[in-house]
């Protein structure tokens, strides 16, 4: 890590567990009128017209979801973007026909096509095109996503945009490589008419029309105060995914974003109190340690919670999904330890479902202890003590250097 980013907030900083009892009561109290599973990870309303959650979404908490990012540019530049201003993305070299910064197209698609990789096409639920701005990369997403209807016809696709980009003729070509849904991130562009628009055009198009936008102070005043998710429900929207916001993982800050991290940082804390969530998955089996670390504002996952209740109590007909930091966590346990149960199966060779099951049963026992060691009865608050270590207050100013507390967290997960 190699940064100089630190909070300086009037209020202390909470944990993940402090944070989350907040959060318990609102469900508690919504109990009634929302779906609430995962060990309490994962919370939806009830739709009044019986709409399904995403397939996407679905897919994403067993674990069997891939995200692909078509590349770095977006035509947009948010405050709260934890990928780094608009000029920062830009200045970032490419490859014409990389994924995630990383496989080649072809090698995708050998990968689906090759039974013995973890990742085989028949592993697959769902892939999801992101960014950046996916329609800056369109011909990535069209390459890929006509071989997946093709020869993976099995795999629900869907890709999320800002939306100014989308045209009818575009959502007809991606709809006939067999990208069923589309989300829009109506928080981008101030949520403008031009992308309401093209919302509202493309229920005529896809099968699953939802939106996916960050939960702030902006998105509260639209839905609720100018009355926002009223014409979202009567222009037939199926979903409103309510993203929590975070930072860039402080384990792995770098110079290359900097600007836009602490510009974030700043927003986030204009909000008012921040908290850290820990998200410790364990090994991949390449080996890499998956644990990562989050600032986010307490205001955010709040806010979902006022706009979850405001359309539950107003039984509405469009489901309000809260993707938060613990629904992330736990898709990627899911993704995990769907990768070890596959390998573990591949390798010792399963030849009949007595043996499948003791496997299956095997990882499920592990999945439950990782969950209830996360948040169950007896869950350790072991993050608090090094945010305290780490903090220092001056004049009222609580500060804390990032690359300080990252070490520390670094330092006590070896020693566990």
């Amino acid at each position: 890590m190699e940064s100089d980013l630190e909070i300086n907030s009037t209020y202390s900083v909470l944990s993940r567990l402090e944070f989350s009892a907040r959060i318990r009561k609102r469900q508690e109290e919504l109990k009634d009128l929302i779906e609430l599973c995962d060990h309490g990870l994962s919370a939806w309303t009830k739709s009044q017209g019986g709409k399904s959650l995403s397939q996407g979404c679905q897919a994403c908490k067993s674990g069997g979801y891939l995200c692909f990012y078509t590349g770095k540019k977006c035509n947009l530049d948010c405050i709260y973007c934890a990928q780094g201003t608009k000029q920062e993305k830009w200045a970032q070299p490419e490859g014409f026909d990389l994924i995630n910064d990383q496989y080649h197209i072809d090698e995708i698609m050998e990968s689906f096509n090759n039974p013995g990789a973890i990742w085989s096409g028949p592993n697959v639920r769902c892939i999801e095109y992101s960014g950046g701005e996916p329609f800056l990369y369109l011909d990535k997403v069209l390459k890929l996503s006509a071989f997946v209807s093709t020869y993976h016809s099995h795999i629900y696709q869907m890709v999320v945009t800002n939306g100014l980009l989308v045209t009818e003729e575009k959502l007809k070509t991606l709809y006939g490589c067999g990208v069923k849904e589309i989300k829009f991130h109506i928080g981008a562009s101030h949520f403008s008419k031009n992308v309401l628009d093209k919302l509202e055009m493309a229920r005529g198009i896809m099968d699953y029309v939802s939106v996916i936008t960050p939960a702030n102070p902006e998105l509260k005043k639209f839905l609720i105060d100018k009355k926002g998710i009223h014409w979202l429900e009567d222009v037939g929207l199926h979903q409103l995914g309510l993203s929590e916001m975070g930072s860039t993982s402080i384990l792995h800050l770098n110079n290359i974003n900097k600007i836009g991290d602490k510009r974030s940082l700043e927003y986030f804390q204009s909000l008012g109190q921040l908290y850290i969530f820990d998200s410790v998955v364990g090994k991949a089996l390449s080996g890499k340690d998956l644990t990562e670390v989050y600032i986010s504002p307490a205001a955010s996952r709040e806010i979902t919670y006022d706009i979850m209740g405001y359309a539950a109590n107003n039984k509405m007909d469009l489901i309000v999904n809260d993707c938060s930091q613990d629904g992330r966590h736990f898709q990627r346990i899911q993704k995990n330890i769907l990768e070890r149960k596959i390998d573990r199966m591949r390798s010792a060779g399963i030849k009949n479902d007595k043996q499948m099951q003791k496997i299956q049963a095997m990882f499920e026992e592990q999945r439950m202890v990782m969950l209830e060691q996360f948040n169950g009865d007896q869950a350790q608050d072991w993050l608090k003590p090094l945010i305290q270590k780490a903090s220092g207050k001056d004049k009222n100013i609580w500060r804390i250097k990032l690359e300080e507390l990252a070490k520390l967290i670094v330092d006590y997960l070896d020693k566990t």
